[in-house]
């Protein structure tokens, strides 16, 4: 297995390699998939295929979980062909350290760049990040944080029926904890923790436009963190955007990969 570069060892025990790190994001898919009520996920070739079932969606993700694939082109047909029969489009989230001959297969085939998320890792795990600033957080449990949880984007979107049925399936699935950030009584970001062996991963970091550049995302993400290491993790990852790339290298993540992201914006 590839080494994650640039990350020494700590008392004797090595960082997470690279494909351990594509193990944790393909199996967090697997799991946020199973929360959404029409979602469904499916080997194909090499492939994990992943159909959202929200319709034309950036969560209709193909990654691939066998390797090597010898037919590059052929896997990228085969993925394409899954997700056209279901009437929806494809995003392939395709590593940059080894996944360049499917990038060039998925660009020949008509797929267009859109995104490159850098791959982050925070190892080894201090033994906190830090006391808390501003805002009150804590696990969601009743049914008065599921609302509030659901209800922190909705200054963007109009989807709070859907998080909150995400929600509380994930109330029942192992190893995942969901953390809630309020202000004066007010929900005003978000995280969501998924721990799987020694490995945390981070995911659904929100903040509202209107309370942005105050520190809140960062404190979200220290206390996903601090849940999983909390839990027996000693490392913990995320895929970050350019928005939230900066806050997370401040924190102490280091870039040790990309998913390089294409696609189409309606079925093949």
């Amino acid at each position: 297995m590839p080494a994650v570069p640039n990350v020494a060892y700590h008392h004797g025990v090595p960082a997470p390699s690279l494909r351990e790190l594509h193990d944790q994001y393909v199996y967090a898919l697997g799991r946020i998939t199973a929360l959404g009520p029409g979602g469904c996920a499916e080997r194909v070739g090499p492939w994990l295929c992943i159909d959202a079932g929200l319709g034309v969606s950036d969560f209709n993700i193909a990654v691939v979980i066998d390797e090597p694939v010898a037919d590059p082109r052929g896997a990228v047909r085969q993925a394409m062909g899954w997700f056209a029969e279901r009437g929806v489009n494809v995003r392939f989230d395709l590593r940059g350290s080894v996944d360049g001959t499917l990038l060039a297969a998925a660009m020949v085939e008509g797929c267009a760049f859109k995104f490159r998320e850098a791959v982050m890792l925070f190892y080894p795990l201090p033994a906190t990040l830090g006391p808390l600033q501003r805002l009150e957080i804590r696990e969601v449990r009743s049914e008065s944080d599921i609302e509030l949880y659901a209800s922190v984007d909705s200054e963007e979107f109009h989807d709070q029926d859907l998080q909150r049925a995400m929600v509380e399936r994930s109330l029942t699935m192992d190893g995942v904890t969901l953390l809630l950030g309020t202000l004066e009584g007010r929900p005003v970001a978000r995280s969501l923790a998924l721990r799987r062996n020694d490995l945390v991963s981070v995911h659904n970091v929100y903040t509202p436009p209107s309370f942005r550049r105050q520190g809140f995302g960062t404190e979200l993400t220290a206390a996903a963190v601090d849940a999983g290491r909390a839990a027996g993790a000693t490392a913990a990852c995320l895929e970050a955007t350019a928005l939230g790339y900066g806050v997370y290298e401040k924190m102490g993540f280091k870039r040790v990969d990309d998913y390089v992201v294409v696609g189409n914006a309606t079925p093949a």
